[in-house]
This record gives structure tokens, sequence and C-alpha cells, in this order.
């Protein structure tokens, strides 16, 4: 099956449930998405009440400034509210970021989000690579550290997005401080870090509110399964902020998004639910792949899997062919620098779509 193609850009993403409907004729309902990393458990039950309540404001323009999304996430991040900017989705700040500070020549780890290379070169930048360990997908700090020369902005995705792996807080530690001292504004993307229990003790952005070359994105799309609202922000020093706010469209936050928002970050039962779901699921759905001949799954920290097919016999073409015949959606990851047709992804999804999903590629291991 040839990937579906985007109608925005080159870049292609998972989560193209409307490509699959136009090509296969599928209902909405009808499909099971493991190629986007989205929450399992769907939105909280208590956004979708707040999202009734308050349809009926759609006729309103929605607060410019965000002013009680940025309490909330003032709360719950720990940082001063002068420190946070809201975003339509973190992807909007991505590109924001890069129009405003105008980058010369990026680094990017690969494999990893693709938005920030193309962010990059939208924005008239050169974009250098530092290819992340095969094997593994660590980080040699020692090599990175040669070649960071004339760079000044790069961007580490922690968790990184496809391979799931966190850095060490050590090596993280260090990327912080080699990049202060070389004049490096250093992008950390933590936009999956909700899904680890202790994610407070791993986050940055306290050290990026006080950083004037420290910026951390945050999403509440992929933890609080609200991809279709948009909605994410930033931290970092408030002249930052305050720069960056100046550059951006008004209203670029529905007043859906913002009181959806509000109300995700203040249930506390949702987030303890999830993180125990993601933590048995993952599991469980990790060892169900290990078990199948010629695939070898890396263990994530987060709620999404990278696996890699170690034959010759079967590429993921035919996972992904076989797959559609489910109903059943997977990333193909050949578009990933570093990676190619050996690799795909799949999100971590309930028992009862894991067990679907490991059937039909059992019977595609053992048929090739």
């Amino acid at each position: 099956m040839k990937q579906l193609e985007n109608s925005y850009g080159t870049v292609k993403h998972g989560g193209d449930w409307q490509g699959a409907i136009d090509k296969y004729g599928w209902q909405p309902d009808e499909i099971i998405d493991f190629s986007a990393n989205i929450n399992p458990l769907g939105p909280p039950d208590s956004v979708i009440k707040t999202l009734k309540e308050n349809l009926k404001f759609i006729e309103r323009y929605p607060d410019p400034l965000c002013r009680e999304l940025k309490k909330k996430l003032s709360h719950y991040l720990g940082v001063d509210l002068k420190t946070i900017i809201a975003g339509n989705g973190a992807i909007e700040l991505i590109y924001l970021l890069c129009q405003v500070y105008k980058p010369k020549r990026v680094l990017i780890l690969e494999p990893t989000f693709m938005e920030y290379r193309r962010a990059a070169e939208i924005a008239g930048a050169e974009v250098v690579t530092f290819n992340l360990n095969p094997d593994d997908f660590s980080l040699d700090i020692d090599k990175w550290r040669e070649n960071i020369e004339k760079i000044d902005m790069t961007f580490i995705c922690n968790p990184n997005n496809p391979t799931g792996r966190l850095l060490k807080p050590e090596i993280l530690y260090e990327i912080v401080e080699t990049c202060q001292k070389n004049n490096i504004f250093l992008v950390v993307d933590e936009s999956f870090l909700d899904f680890i229990p202790n994610w407070p003790t791993l986050s940055l952005v306290k050290q990026a509110a006080n950083s004037k070359r420290l910026f951390i994105l945050r999403s509440l799309t992929k933890f609080f399964a609200l991809p279709g609202l948009r909605l994410g922000c930033g931290v970092g020093c408030p002249e930052l902020i305050k720069k960056l706010e100046a550059h951006c469209y008004p209203w670029s936050i529905n007043i859906l998004a913002q009181k959806a928002g509000i109300t995700a970050l203040s249930d506390l039962n949702y987030m303890k639910k999830s993180r125990e779901l993601i933590f048995e699921e993952k599991k469980y759905l990790y060892n169900g792949l290990l078990n199948l001949k010629f695939l070898k799954p890396y263990y994530p920290e987060v709620n999404f899997i990278l696996s890699k097919i170690i034959t010759n016999r079967f590429k993921v073409f035919h996972l992904a062919k076989a797959l559609i015949k489910g109903k059943i959606l997977i990333r193909d990851c050949s578009s990933f620098s570093g990676l190619g047709p050996d690799y795909f992804r799949i999100a971590v999804r309930n028992r009862e779509d894991n067990n679907k999903l490991l059937k039909v590629l059992k019977t595609v291991v053992e048929e090739r």
C-alpha cells in the first residue's frame, strides 16, 4: 500500500483517517487508528461536558490573551504566567519560533518529528542532521558536541517521536549547559512527557522560564486526546514570550479549545487512569510484538512503540496492506530521516484493539 498522501505540504504524519475514508470508503468509527499517538481513553468526560455546555459561546470571540487557560497552565506547570504562551497546537509555536528567531543554522537529531526541519527551512535556515545511534537510538553526547560548530538553534524531542526514547537527565542537562555556553538556542519538545508519572522531575519548564536561550514546547492534544481542537503551549523567559506573542495571529486558539484545556488540566482522576492504562498496555503490546518472529520492538517510555522488521521476507508495505483488511492503520516510518521501509510505529491503545493488531500481525509474520 502506498502511504496516504496528505494535503498540507510534503510532510506526512499519522492520523490521516480522512485519507483512509476517501481511499477505502470506511466510516470514521470503523477505523482502528494505531498511526496517531493519542491517549486511548479518548477525551476526558469532563471535557466533553464542558464542550457541550459552552457550545452556545461560539458566537463570541475567544479570549485573545487566553487568560484563564494561562492561569491553569501556570498552576499545572509550576511557572509564572508571564513565561507561558498558548498555541494552536505545539506545531504553531514551532513555526512561530523559527519565523521570529530567524536561525541561520539548525541542528536536528534524527529520526525525529519532521516539522522541526520544515519549520527551520521555511524560515530560511540551513538544517544540519545528527543521527542517533541506529542500534538503540541513544545519543552519543561527545559526538553531538563535535557537531555544534556554527549552530545557533537545535531541537530536542524528549521523549522522542518516533523512537519513544527519553534522554537520561544527566545527558539532557549537559545539552542545556553546552547550548548556554555556546549561545545556541535550545528548543526541547516535551509533547509526550505527560504520559510519564514523574514528568515534573523531568521537565525543563522552570529552567526555561529563567533562560533566554531555552524554550519548552508542550502539547495538550496527545495526553488529553484533543488533536481535533489543536492546543499546546510554550515556556520561555518573559522577554521571549512577549516577542513571540507580538507576532501571533489574533484569536488563533478558539473558545472551545480554551475551555477544554482549562477543564482537562483540572481532571486529576483522568490523568491517573491514563498513566495506569498506558503503563499496563504498553508492556502488554511490547511483549506481544517481542514474541513475533522477525520483529524488533524498541521499548518506549511513552504511548507508542517503534518496531523494526528484521527480515528481507517482508516490509512495512506488506504489514500495512494486510492490516487494511481489518481497517487498522499503522504509521509507516519510511519517511523519517534515519529510518526506512523496515520501520513502523504503533500507538498504544486499549486491550481489545491491541489484541486485534497483534492477531493480524501474527498472521502476516507466519505467512511470510
